[in-house]
């Protein structure tokens, strides 16, 4: 498996593990041909900070000075590994409120990016994928919000909840309220973005009570489902296999096989990635990925390349036209596809 389109680092990530340029060393070791480091975006609102975050201390301007030192250790490392691995310089996105969209747009015009992950990581600003208490926070939260009560579950540590405008209140209650604004989020951050890459697209059952329930059973969660990669599949996003469920106890990778299903009608093209947070994670469950890719019938997976270098599948020789790199930016890198069946047994064990 010689792609990863999603990463992180214990440099920059304060949930991660080892420096950027040891996860790189380990991709590099596990014969991975393609490395898209994307830490994530500064948070200018410290409601957004995680539980190890308020631990350190940390403020929104060392988000800053942090994401403008990754911004150039990335450039660095990316020149001096450019003959034995592609390096892409890219970030996640963290889509908490409407107000944010400004907060991401000036990320983007501040550095250059190759690409970016579009994920959502919260419900009505509550994460949703950290802990089953926020989990279920999150549901008190949407349901007072539906209400419209000027209630405690309405606020988010001392300020009342801005929802994203276009969220449908329905009768629904518990999970499956949950589930709906979840995919009426990511539908808000599509549309706004249109992010090249989607990150972890059901992350919303991570915390569940069945984290195998088919979601054609929710008529109104399915519907946004459809909607939501219907237009992935207009604008030509790409949805990434996303092997850190397998570490996190799933039998398979995100998406699930009711979704999976469904973007593989819609013509929705897949990248791999390893979601990884340390050197421990590096390529991580690429093999059950294969496996789950081939049980449903995907049979290639897209990757990026810069425009004019080869990089061969199985023996990583480089064969570019020079040796200098071309400028980050989207306008620099292409997408390949890859057989599925031709990745199986590249990465050691």
């Amino acid at each position: 498996m010689p792609f990863s389109h999603h990463s992180h680092s214990g440099q920059f990530c304060a949930h991660a593990k080892d420096s950027l340029e040891s996860c790189i060393l380990q991709a590099i070791s596990k014969n991975l041909r393609v490395f898209c480091l994307t830490e994530h975006m500064p948070r200018a609102d410290p409601r957004d900070f995680y539980p190890e975050e308020l631990e350190l201390g940390i403020t929104p301007q060392d988000e800053i000075e942090r994401f403008a030192e990754f911004y150039k250790t990335a450039v660095a490392l990316r020149d001096k590994y450019k003959e034995e691995i592609s390096i892409f310089i890219g970030f996640e996105v963290d889509y908490v409120r409407p107000s944010m969209l400004s907060e991401i747009k000036k990320v983007q015009e501040t550095y250059h990016f190759d690409m970016f992950i579009g994920s959502v990581h919260h419900v009505d600003e509550i994460p949703i994928d950290f802990s089953e208490e926020l989990f279920n926070r999150a549901i008190e939260a949407v349901e007072a919000v539906d209400a419209g009560a000027d209630i405690a579950e309405a606020y988010h540590k001392g300020t009342k909840i801005e929802r994203f405008p276009q969220t449908q209140v329905t009768e629904a209650k518990g999970e499956e309220r949950l589930f709906e604004v979840y995919f009426d989020t990511q539908y808000e951050m599509l549309t706004a973005l249109k992010p090249p890459v989607i990150g972890h697209f059901d992350l919303i059952r991570l915390k569940c009570k069945d984290y195998k329930l088919d979601f054609q059973s929710m008529k109104n969660v399915w519907d946004k489902i459809v909607r939501n990669v219907k237009f992935i599949s207009e604008y030509g996003g790409m949805v990434e296999i996303n092997s850190a469920a397998t570490r996190k106890g799933w039998e398979y990778p995100y998406p699930g096989p009711d979704i999976l299903q469904l973007m593989k009608a819609e013509g929705v093209r897949f990248v791999l990635s390893d979601d990884s947070h340390g050197i421990a994670q590096v390529a991580f469950g690429y093999e059950k990925s294969l496996a789950y890719l081939e049980k449903q019938g995907v049979e290639e997976v897209w990757y990026y390349g810069w425009i004019g270098w080869e990089r061969g599948i199985k023996d990583g020789i480089l064969r570019p036209e020079d040796r200098y790199l071309p400028k980050i930016g989207p306008e620099f890198v292409e997408t390949k596809s890859a057989r599925v069946k031709d990745l199986r047994g590249i990465v050691p064990p």
